[in-house]
């Protein structure tokens, strides 16, 4: 696990929402068979990370755009941390504001930044 104070090489210049919560990242195993965004909430199946799809599973953000479309790839995400709410990324018919208690729990706050 490594600790970052900097984003570097995400997708979303406005990931990170701020330093009050230290930020936390760990490699996990994504499964196979999806792509995730910089900012997607993640969830564990089966031991391996995939796109939330259902409030009450999200544990981690993607840190960075990721493929795994052919295999299951190691990946780096965030387990805690202060994170912007307008960079977070779900699936379809879903809302950040539906995960919002869940990933609190977990140690990930969200915030709201002020557009440029």
């Amino acid at each position: 696990m490594a600790y970052v104070t900097s984003e570097t090489g995400t997708s979303y210049k406005h990931l990170l929402g701020g330093s009050e919560v230290e930020t936390l990242t760990k490699n996990v195993t994504l499964a196979s068979g999806q792509t995730v965004k910089a900012g997607t909430l993640l969830s564990v199946v089966d031991g391996k990370y995939s796109a939330t799809a259902k409030a009450g599973e999200a544990v981690a953000i993607a840190s960075e755009d990721y493929d795994g479309s052919k295999a299951d790839t190691v990946v780096t995400v965030y387990i805690r941390g202060r994170f912007n709410r307008n960079a977070i990324v779900v699936a379809d018919g879903d809302t950040v504001e539906a995960h919002e208690e869940e990933l609190r729990k977990g140690g990930i706050y969200l915030t709201t930044e002020k557009e440029d």
